[in-house]
Formats: C-alpha cells, sequence, structure tokens
C-alpha cells in the first residue's frame, strides 16, 4: 500500500498501561510549515476570533485560567522535548489519504479557547447535535444551521451517546478539574431537559458509549480498565476485571465490539468483544520509535474508523477491511471526538463533525460531500 500505513493486529497483554503521553506546553496550534492537504488553512487566526467572554467563565476553570499549556502542566502528563505537537515532529510516518483533500469550515459560534472546549457530540433522534462542553458544565443542542437550541446542566461533561431509550447519555465529571464521575441521561425531546444521575462511579471516567441493550460503557486515563454500568445503573464488577486494557480515552461501539483509544508511547486502537473483554485486540498506527499520536474519541462506519488526535489535531481513516491508516484532515487544534454527520439536516455521511479543546467544532466535508 505504499506510504500508507498497515495496521498490525495482535493480542493486549490484559495489564494496566501507564500513561506516558508526552505533550509540548506549546502545542496550541499546528506548526506554521506547509499546509497539509486537508489542513484548516488559518486555523490559529479563527480560533475565538469571533469569540465573546463569557461572564465568570474564566474564574469557573481555576488555575488554568484558559491556557492549553497550563492545562498539560496540571494534566499530570509529561512534557519532553520534541515531543508531539512541537513544530517539526508532526511529520508523519502516516500519509495523507489519498484523492481530493476535504474541505473544513467552522460549524456554529467560536467559543473562547479552552474555556469553551468541546469534548464530545452526539446526534439524538430528532436530528439535533449535542456537544459537551466540559469548562461551561453544559451540554448545548445545535440545529443543522449552527444555532444551539437547548441546554442541559451537567458538571464537566465528556463522553455522550444516544441509547436505545432514546435518552442521551453523559459520563458526567470528566476533564482535568473533577476528581470522579457519574453517568447521567436526560430526555432530549423534553421542553427542558434535566440531567438524571444513573451511577456514581469512584474515578475520573472520560469517554462513553451504550450498547443496544442499554449498557453504558466508560473509558478512563486513571484506572486500568474500562467500566460498564447496567441499564439498570449498577457497576458491573465482573466485567470490568475482565476488561482490563490499560488507561483508554475514546470508544465507540459498533454491534458486539467496542473500539478504544489509548493515549500512551503508541498509537493504538483496542477492539474489545463486549461479551469476552478478556479477548481484546490491539491495532498500532505507530510504534516506537515512531512519535505516537494521541488518540481520543472516535466513529465507527461499516467501512472505516475516523479517530481524532488531540495532540497532533489530525484525523485519521482506518480502513476497517484492511487496517490501512491514512491522514484524512489536520491542523485541527486538540481534536477531541468526531461524529458522522449523516441524517443532520442535509447532511449526508460524507459529512464530518469534529470537536476540539480549543473550542470551535469543525465541519469536515469529504469529496462528494
Amino acid at each position: 500500500m505504499g506510504a500508507r500505513r498497515n495496521l498490525r493486529a495482535a493480542s493486549v497483554r490484559a495489564v494496566s498501561v501507564g500513561l506516558a503521553v508526552v505533550l509540548a506546553p506549546a502545542a496550541l496550534v499546528p506548526a506554521a510549515a506547509a499546509v497539509p492537504p486537508g489542513s484548516v488553512e488559518g486555523a490559529a487566526g479563527s480560533v475565538g476570533s469571533a469569540a465573546v467572554p463569557i461572564e465568570g467563565a474564566l474564574g469557573s476553570v481555576g488555575p488554568h485560567g484558559g491556557s492549553a499549556a497550563a492545562l498539560d502542566a496540571g494534566s499530570g502528563l509529561v512534557s519532553a522535548p520534541g515531543s508531539v505537537g512541537t513544530p517539526g515532529s508532526v511529520g508523519a510516518p502516516i500519509a495523507p489519504c489519498p484523492g481530493p483533500a476535504p474541505r473544513v469550515s467552522t460549524f456554529g459560534d467560536a467559543p473562547v479557547p479552552v474555556v469553551g472546549w468541546t469534548e464530545n457530540l452526539a446526534l439524538d433522534a430528532d436530528g439535533r447535535l449535542w456537544v459537551s462542553k466540559t469548562f461551561l458544565n453544559r451540554v448545548d443542542a445545535y440545529d443543522p444551521d449552527g444555532r444551539v437550541v437547548a441546554s442541559v446542566a451537567v458538571r464537566a461533561p465528556g463522553g455522550i451517546a444516544l441509547g436505545p431509550d432514546g435518552r442521551m447519555h453523559v459520563a458526567a465529571g470528566t476533564g482535568y478539574l473533577a476528581d470522579r464521575s457519574d453517568v447521567v441521561t436526560f430526555d432530549p425531546a423534553a421542553e427542558r431537559p434535566e440531567a438524571r444521575i444513573e451511577a456514581r462511579l469512584d474515578a475520573r471516567m472520560n469517554g462513553l458509549a451504550v450498547d443496544a441493550d442499554g449498557n453504558r460503557y466508560l473509558t478512563s486515563l486513571e484506572t486500568d480498565r474500562l467500566t460498564r454500568v447496567t441499564a439498570a445503573g449498577e457497576v458491573d464488577d465482573e466485567w470490568s476485571r475482565r476488561a482490563q486494557v490499560g488507561v483508554s480515552n475514546g470508544i465507540a461501539i459498533e454491534g458486539d465490539t467496542a473500539y478504544v483509544t489509548q493515549s500512551t508511547t503508541r498509537t493504538v486502537v483496542l477492539e474489545v468483544p463486549l461479551d469476552r473483554p478478556e479477548a481484546t485486540t490491539t491495532r498500532e498506527l505507530t510504534t516506537p520509535p515512531e512519535i505516537a499520536r494521541g488518540l481520543d474519541d472516535l466513529a465507527v462506519t461499516p467501512q472505516a474508523l475516523y479517530v481524532t488526535s488531540w495532540t497532533t489535531g489530525e484525523v485519521f481513516r482506518v480502513d476497517r477491511g484492511t487496517g490501512d491508516a491514512c491522514v484524512l484532515v489536520s491542523g485541527i487544534p486538540r481534536a477531541t471526538a468526531v461524529v458522522v454527520a449523516d441524517g443532520f439536516g442535509e447532511f449526508t455521511e460524507r459529512n464530518l463533525l469534529v470537536t476540539s479543546l480549543h473550542g470551535p467544532i469543525r465541519h469536515v466535508r469529504l469529496a462528494g460531500g
């Protein structure tokens, strides 16, 4: 396949994987070098350019004060010279995807950088897009024109997904300032949606996905396992003990398999059978000494995985049949999650929406979209 990377599949040991993502404090924006195909031209200038100060918002952020560098310093992640995100280090062994480059634009408003952190997003059954805004302690609903049409108060929301019950399920208590998490749900069709706590958890969680039976699966950058919360709101300790995949970040479910990303010294996507989590396998995009991408959340289609990197601002396309990976788009500062926007207004499966720590939601139009 030439310059395209082929993912290698192998069994993953059920052991704890220490978090060793390397980040550079200066990595707020991509290097001002040649703009790769599909990148966001002028992204650094556009982020926050139309932002309106949010009253009291900076005060709620605490010592980070709206600085991504301070977030890195306080996150427990290691900073090192030449690490991911420093100028010149992003030059990839993973090649750009072939074909016409996607078109990238900003969807909706341009919030205050970092304070307006958009962590995750999901579509409901009525065609609205719900977006987790971690530092603002709320989940906002957007219409296809980019207007906020509803809002729900949720403590430091992270992963969000539509459940088979029609409710939106959210990991509450994520981000750098929380010490523990809850699983909360709300009815997106209600005139004034209110979050309801379904389960209280001991550790700080991050990603969330829901299976066809209503079980919730959560990732964590602090624990060495996935956590399953049943539809009845009970933590399934027996299943969770068998899902010791190491620290984990993003998660998406397709059928009876969970696809899970890790932010470690390797660029890894795990495939976790829901009925046998101990049989997890791993697919690697990069291995040392190549620089790892700090993978975040992802979306699954019958043909491909779309995976974000919050350290390099890239979105990867991973072919589910061949395992080949390529860079679909780059230059999205601190990309955190992606959704295929099929059915959102006039959007089709050729339209992706990407959230970021910087705040703006990016609309990625694939060729033919």
